[in-house]
């Protein structure tokens, strides 16, 4: 049943993710061998979607660089992606086979469809076989039944005793994660700024020296992410001084960021770098991308590109065989499956030994469960390397069993507790009151800025700078503003002028100081067609590109001294959901320095962003708080106890209101903002317990 189920899941998500959508074109202009064709912005249809609301959120974006484009007027065609000008509705063509559409004719956009691969998994018997095997192994463990591998053997009696040596600046949760890799399915909790990927650096580069023999699968969800992941192992090869493992490890697959492995050429699989070589030059051709408006240049330097990366994927071939750490994005391994199977030594590797003795998921919890088990049989362990309280895997399908095994990541299946189990909770990204915030509402107040970084000076010094005309010790600012936002056919999507405005005025002044440099900036907001409402009121403004404007889904990995948050419409069905509360987290986490949220009335009456409120608020009473169990003895209680400042045990906040029957009121709490309910009989009964004076 459960195969069956994973099936019918993935068959419902391939469903409800169009396969193309159709776009109507306003205008196409010949640009030498390209094609600009802009597009009518109230129109778009997404396949198998009715028009109107749904269909409009299939907004032109960024994810659809590099589709592929079909029309069948004025004669049958296609033509490649090459570029896109999302604020100008504009897609740029190369090499099309016919005239693309004109006015008021339709072009249609097919999107890569990375899931057939993980449904191609599963529709493999025989694999799909083991994977379900894997699935019983995390199920056990999270239900505490699970107390060793096959056979009966304990999780630790092969795995390497780290030491962390030469690191002796590793925090205390940082040295606990290094015994996770003595079990053979472990989980490593790195909320924001804790240092995860630095500690999974560490644990990989004495690993690989301790079993010189063992290999190790690296993947995370984007190239950014593997890119970083990788060089967090290499840096800490080198700074652990194992300079002979270095080479060993191989970065694979053509889309990373090429100027990031400048001086670390040897993590790419070229044979004959040399010195200037492949890596240096596909950097420079990088660094110098043309303007979209610019045709010409940008396809000349998009063939120039495209060229040293087919290089680079010529030397990739035999480079699985001889690396001790391979690293790859989840799709690419995926896509790649059965090349990785034949490493264990089997034609079809359905009965062979895993070819890797340690897998490893960063990001895990943006990995679906069903992409994310369809991987395990290829590792001897596992290790899962996230954050189960930011964004999880994006799901379309309303589908139960879509939820359950698209939905969720292998998070999902952590034990409460154990040997298995470690949560970082000192960070060093966050001032102290953005740490507060994030700490108190997403964490349960565990999370705390670390002692290494409160004694430093410069890290102090680096937090305390003025945005938007605050103070400097003010890092949580709250923008109030007088219009909600609503939902605009133009714009096709959620739309706030006065924030957007608000927020090209701020950040021109604010770069006009010289106080700040446009790379210091991140602006945020939930809804694409904000950003580009945003990124416009920017261009009419003349800010640097440099400044980054980004979907908060776009926007995890990421961090800035200042961030600008703006929710849009606090009304939203997406934003009350329980994956906006992710959302919400990974928005406020990205800010170093300074946190500027933008609120209209709509937006206050939502629980997170009222909470931000009310913390503020609350933070300004100076009343000393009288023990709610001493109130509690009084007659009139809880009327008596309205708009007091309380403390109930370990909580402490204001007695907000009350219910009609007096039998239950309500404790605005003033570290999460968060209205908690209480019982009036409970704490008179807790009263009438107290030991009389």
């Amino acid at each position: 049943m459960t195969l069956d189920e994973i099936r019918a899941a993935l068959d419902a998500e391939l469903e409800a993710t169009p396969e193309f959508y159709d776009f109507k074109v306003q205008r196409r202009e010949a640009e030498g061998p390209l094609w600009r064709v802009t597009l009518q912005p109230g129109y778009v249809f997404a396949e198998g979607r009715r028009g109107g609301l749904a269909s409009a959120q299939a907004l032109l974006d960024d994810s659809l660089d590099g589709a592929t484009a079909w029309w069948g007027a004025p004669q049958r065609g296609t033509a490649g992606v090459l570029a896109l000008s999302v604020e100008d509705d504009q897609l740029l063509l190369h090499n099309a086979s016919s005239p693309p559409p004109a006015h008021d004719q339709l072009i249609r956009l097919y999107p890569t469809r990375f899931l057939r691969a993980v449904t191609e998994a599963w529709w493999d018997a025989g694999w799909a076989a083991q994977a379900l095997q894997a699935l019983d192994r995390l199920e056990r463990q999270a239900a505490g039944r699970d107390t060793g591998w096959a056979g009966g053997e304990a999780d630790a009696a092969d795995g390497p005793v780290l030491t962390g040596s030469p690191f002796r600046w590793l925090r205390p949760g940082q040295r606990q994660a290094l015994g996770l890799l003595q079990q053979r399915c472990a989980f490593l909790w790195g909320p924001p700024g804790t240092g995860k990927t630095t500690t999974l650096g560490v644990m990989l580069a004495e690993y690989l020296e301790l079993r010189p023999q063992a290999r190790v699968l690296l993947l995370s969800t984007t190239n950014a992410a593997v890119d970083l992941a990788t060089l967090a192992v290499d840096k800490a090869l080198h700074k652990g001084r194992r300079e002979v493992w270095r080479a060993g490890v191989q970065r694979l697959g053509t889309r990373f960021q090429a100027a990031a492995y400048v001086g670390r050429e040897h993590l790419i699989p070229a044979d004959a770098l040399g010195e200037g070589g492949l890596i240096q030059r596909l950097a420079r051709a990088e660094a110098a991308r043309p303007a979209t408006r610019d045709p010409q240049a940008l396809k000349a330097w998009s063939d120039r590109v495209a060229a040293l990366r087919l290089e680079l994927r010529h030397s990739a071939q035999q480079v699985l065989r001889r690396c001790r750490l391979a690293a790859m994005t989840t799709t690419r391994a995926v896509g790649t499956l059965r090349s990785l199977r034949e490493l264990g030594g089997e034609g079809d590797a359905t009965g062979g030994e895993p070819p890797f003795d340690l897998l490893v998921f960063d990001e895990a919890s943006q990995v679906s469960l069903a992409h994310t088990l369809a991987l395990l049989p290829l590792g001897r362990a596992w290790l899962f390397a996230g954050d189960p309280s930011q964004l999880s895997p994006v799901l379309r399908s309303p589908e139960p069993a879509a939820r359950r095994w698209l939905g969720r990541s292998a998070f999902s299946l952590m034990p409460r507790s154990g040997s298995a189990v470690v949560r970082l909770e000192e960070q060093s990204r966050m001032a102290e009151p953005i740490s507060a915030l994030v700490s108190d509402l997403f964490y349960d107040g565990s999370l705390r800025v670390a002692d290494d970084a409160a004694r430093r000076a410069d890290w102090r010094a680096a937090r305390q700078r003025p945005l938007a005309q605050s103070a400097v010790q003010e890092h949580l600012l709250l923008h109030e503003l007088d219009s909600d936002g609503a939902w605009s056919a133009t714009e096709r999507g959620p739309v706030r002028r006065e924030s957007a405005e608000f927020i090209a005025v701020t950040v021109a002044a604010e770069l006009a100081t010289g106080r700040w440099q446009p790379q210091e900036l991140i602006v945020l907001t939930p809804f694409r067609a904000q950003r580009s409402l945003i990124r416009q009121c920017l261009q009419q403004r003349g800010v640097n590109e440099s400044v980054k404007v980004s979907t908060v889904h776009r926007a995890q990995g990421s961090e800035a001294p200042g961030v600008i948050f703006d929710p849009v419409d606090g009304r939203s069905p997406f934003l009350n959901t329980e994956e906006a509360l992710r959302l919400f987290n990974v928005a406020f986490s990205r800010a170093q320095a300074r946190l500027l949220v933008c609120l209209s009335p709509a937006d206050r009456a939502h629980p997170v962003l009222a909470a931000l409120l009310q913390r503020r608020r609350l933070a300004a009473d100076r009343r000393e708080p009288l023990e709610l169990a001493l109130l509690a003895a009084q007659p009139g209680f809880p009327a008596s106890a309205l708009g007091q400042r309380v403390r109930a045990g370990r909580h402490c906040g204001e007695v907000s209101r009350i219910s009609p029957d007096g039998r239950q009121f309500w404790l605005v709490n003033e570290r999460s903002g968060a209205e908690q309910l209480f019982d009036t009989a409970f704490w008179q009964a807790k009263a009438r317990a107290l030991p009389r004076p």
